[in-house]
């Protein structure tokens, strides 16, 4: 894990840089599973990725936790795109998901 202080512009405070890598859930819940961040009071952005051959993004974020959507391959492509969200119970403890976090 890094945690580091950016300067802000004058007057308005400090943001910090977080940088970890967490596993996923043994159980997957539809729409996303919570990584809150206990280095940060609030995040202002965030991104996500997905190691394993999944795709990941932020699906919201609330205060300092971040909301992490993932997706497999829908292959071949269907109506519905080339990625679809994982099932729910999918057991994603082996995937590694690398957030940067920006916050205060």
């Amino acid at each position: 894990m890094v945690v580091a202080g950016l300067t802000k512009a004058k007057g308005l405070g400090t943001y910090k840089l977080y940088i970890d890598t967490v596993t996923g859930p043994s159980s997957y819940t539809t729409g996303g599973f919570g990584v809150t961040i206990d280095d940060l009071t609030q995040i202002e952005r965030a991104i996500v990725m997905a190691g394993g051959g999944y795709l990941a993004d932020v699906a919201s974020i609330n205060g300092n936790t971040v909301i992490i959507r993932v997706y497999e391959f829908n292959y071949p492509a269907t109506a519905a795109g080339t990625a679809k969200e994982v099932g729910a119970g999918t057991d994603l403890s082996g995937v590694p998901f690398t957030i940067i976090a920006i916050g205060r």
